[in-house]
C-alpha cells in the first residue's frame, strides 16, 4: 500500500473523515429506533455524534435512558471509528509526511519515532488496531468482574465493552446517568479506568516506543516519548496533591483517607480529557474548578486519542521560559536540543488554542444571555467557561449546562468539540513542512518585549 494515495496534503484526509463519521451517526441516531421515546431532534442528533465521534463526551441526551440499546450500539461504534480512525489517520500522517522528505532527513524522521513500520501503512494500520483492540479488550474483562454482581451477564459484558472503549478513547460516555459517581468507593474500578484513560492518552508511537524498550534494553527512549511520559507523571502527581488539598475541606471531608486519594487521581486523570467522573463537578471547590480547567485545557499525548494542546506543547513552552530565565538560548531537555520550528509550532498552537476558546467563549456567552435553567453552583461565567474549555479539549466534563443549552448554544459547542478534536492537529501538519515557493529572510533587527 503506498503513501502516495494519501495524496499531496494528507492532514486534510482528517476533518473529512469527521465529517463523514458525524454525518452518518448524526441520521441513525435521529432515527425513531436510537430512542427511548420519540426521536431525537436534529441538533441533539448531531450534537451526540459529533461528541461521540470527536471522543468527547458531553451529552444534551442521557445516553443509559434517553437512548434505546440501538442507540447505544451506534454511540459505541462512533466512539471506536473516532478514536481509532484518529490514531491511525495521525500515524498514518506522520509516516506519509517522513515519505517526502530528502533520504537524511527520512532516516531521521524514522529514528525520532522508532516504532519499526518502516513506512509500510498495512503494518502500520494493523499495528495500531491490535494495540487499542488488546487493551479495550483487557479493559473488558477486567470491568466485566466489577459489574458482573451487579448486572446480569448479558447487561454487565454490555456495560463493561462500553465503558472499556469509552475510557480507552477518552470519549467519556457512560451508559450510567451519573458516570461514575456509584463507584466512588470502588478503588480497583477507579483504577482499571485510570489506567485505560492514561494508556489512551499516551498514543500509539509512545506505547509502541515502550514495547520496544523492554524488548531491546539497550534501545532508549526516543525525545517524544520522555516528554510525553515526563509531563504525564508530573500533572498526575500535582494534579492528585492540589485536589487532595482543594478537597479536603469540601467533598473529601469525613470520607476515607485511600478513598480520597483514588478520587483525587482520578480527577486528575479524568480531567486530561477522559470526562468519566466520580466527583459532581459542580460539587468542587472553586480552586478545583480552575485546577480542572488548566488540565483540560493541556490535554494528553499527541497522536492519541486525547485533546487539548497536547502535553509536549505544554513541555516545550515551559521548558522554554525556564532556559530563558536561566540565561540560555536554545531549548534543551533530556541532553537533546528541541528544535527551533518544534518551539514555533508550540507557541503557535499554544496561541491559537487560546484564541479560539475565547473567541467561542464571548460568543457562547453571547448566544446564552440567559443563564441555564439548572442550579447555577458556581456563577453563570464560571459555568460557561468551564464548558467551552471542556468542549475545546475534547474532554465532557461538566457542571451540568449542556442540557440546558439553546440550540445556538449547543451548535457553538459542536463547532468547539469539531475544532479541537482536527482543527489544531491540521494546522500543525500545514506547519510541519515549509512551503515550496521558499521564503524571503530579511535582516534581523531587535524589538523590545516586556
Amino acid at each position: 500500500m503506498s503513501m502516495e494515495l494519501l495524496g499531496p496534503n494528507p492532514g486534510r484526509h482528517i476533518p473529512v473523515f469527521f465529517l463523514m463519521a458525524i454525518a452518518v451517526g448524526a441520521a441513525l441516531l435521529s432515527l425513531p429506533v436510537s430512542c427511548q421515546d420519540g426521536r431525537l431532534a436534529i441538533v441533539d442528533a448531531v450534537f451526540t455524534a459529533t461528541s461521540a465521534v470527536c471522543i468527547t463526551g458531553l451529552i444534551v441526551v442521557d445516553t443509559a435512558h434517553d437512548l434505546s440499546r440501538f442507540g447505544q450500539i451506534v454511540v459505541l461504534v462512533l466512539i471506536q471509528v473516532g478514536g481509532l480512525g484518529f490514531m491511525t489517520l495521525t500515524s498514518v500522517v506522520l509516516f506519509s509526511l517522513g515519505t517526502r522528505l530528502t533520504f537524511r532527513e527520512k532516516l531521521s524522521v524514522d529514528q525520532s519515532l522508532n516504532i519499526g513500520i518502516s513506512g509500510d501503512i498495512a503494518g502500520l494500520i494493523k499495528a495500531v488496531v491490535m494495540t487499542t483492540f488488546l487493551f479495550e479488550l483487557c479493559g473488558a474483562v477486567a470491568l466485566l468482574f466489577r459489574f458482573w454482581g451487579e448486572f446480569s451477564f448479558g447487561e454487565a459484558c454490555f456495560h463493561a465493552v462500553f465503558h472499556s472503549v469509552s475510557a480507552f478513547c477518552n470519549a467519556g460516555f457512560s451508559t450510567f446517568s451519573n458516570s461514575l459517581e456509584n463507584y466512588r468507593f470502588d478503588n480497583v474500578t477507579i483504577l482499571i479506568f485510570s489506567a485505560l484513560i492514561i494508556f489512551g492518552g499516551l498514543g500509539f508511537v509512545v506505547i509502541s516506543d515502550i514495547f520496544n524498550r523492554f524488548r531491546n534494553r539497550n534501545r532508549p527512549l526516543t525525545l517524544h516519548s520522555k516528554l510525553c511520559l515526563t509531563m504525564t507523571a508530573i500533572l498526575l502527581v500535582a494534579g492528585t496533591i492540589a485536589f487532595l488539598v482543594a478537597e479536603n475541606k469540601n467533598f473529601f471531608q469525613g470520607a476515607p483517607t485511600i478513598s480520597n486519594l483514588s478520587n483525587a487521581f482520578f480527577q486528575a486523570v479524568t480531567s486530561r480529557t477522559a470526562g468519566f467522573n466520580t466527583i459532581p463537578q459542580a460539587s468542587l471547590a472553586e480552586i478545583s474548578i480552575l485546577i480542572t480547567m488548566i488540565l483540560m485545557f493541556i490535554g494528553a499525548c499527541p497522536g492519541s486519542t486525547a485533546g487539548g494542546i497536547k502535553t509536549t506543547t505544554f513541555a516545550i513552552i515551559a521548558i522554554m521560559v525556564y532556559r530563558r530565565f536561566t540565561g540560555y538560548k536554545n531549548v534543551s531537555v533530556f541532553k537533546r536540543t528541541i528544535s527551533n520550528d518544534s518551539v514555533s509550532r508550540a507557541l503557535t498552537v499554544f496561541i491559537l488554542a487560546i484564541i479560539v476558546i475565547l473567541v467561542v467563549f464571548v460568543t457562547f456567552m453571547y448566544s446564552e444571555q440567559t443563564p441555564a435553567s439548572h442550579k447555577l453552583s458556581h456563577g453563570w461565567f464560571v459555568e460557561n467557561l468551564f464548558e467551552v474549555i471542556s468542549a475545546f479539549g475534547t474532554v465532557g466534563l461538566s457542571m451540568g449546562v449542556t442540557p440546558h443549552l439553546h440550540d445556538i448554544g449547543k451548535l457553538l459547542i459542536v463547532v468547539t468539540m469539531f475544532i479541537g478534536r482536527v482543527g489544531l492537529l491540521t494546522l500543525a501538519f500545514a506547519l510541519a513542512r515549509p512551503s515550496q515557493r521558499g521564503e524571503v529572510i530579511y535582516r534581523e533587527e531587535e524589538v523590545m518585549v516586556g
